[in-house]
């Protein structure tokens, strides 16, 4: 649920800053690829945060809250090829 509430607030956080402040171009929503970026980088020791950070700069996150959903469907689905993604998704 921590998971999620970060989520959260990283789409919020995202939609507060002003596009003329050089903001990062969000991509299309692309759950699949996002669940194997946060998978890769909890692989490499970086935290959630910073891998969330990893999925914007790859711009598969479009900052809306469907897509957040959609991540954590798709982590669901794909939980034994990428199960940091799960577990940090939907245990912590």
């Amino acid at each position: 649920m921590r998971a999620l509430n970060r989520l959260l607030l990283l789409a919020i956080a995202l939609s507060m800053v002003p596009s003329s402040a050089g903001a990062l171009e969000l991509g299309p929503c692309e759950p699949a690829e996002a669940v194997k970026i946060i998978d890769t980088s909890l692989g490499q020791g970086k935290t959630l945060q910073q891998a969330m950070q990893m999925m914007i700069k790859a711009k598969v996150f479009d900052g809306s809250k469907a897509c957040i959903t959609f991540i954590r469907e798709t982590s669901m689905s794909l939980r034994d090829s990428y199960p940091r993604a799960f577990k940090s998704l939907w245990l912590n």
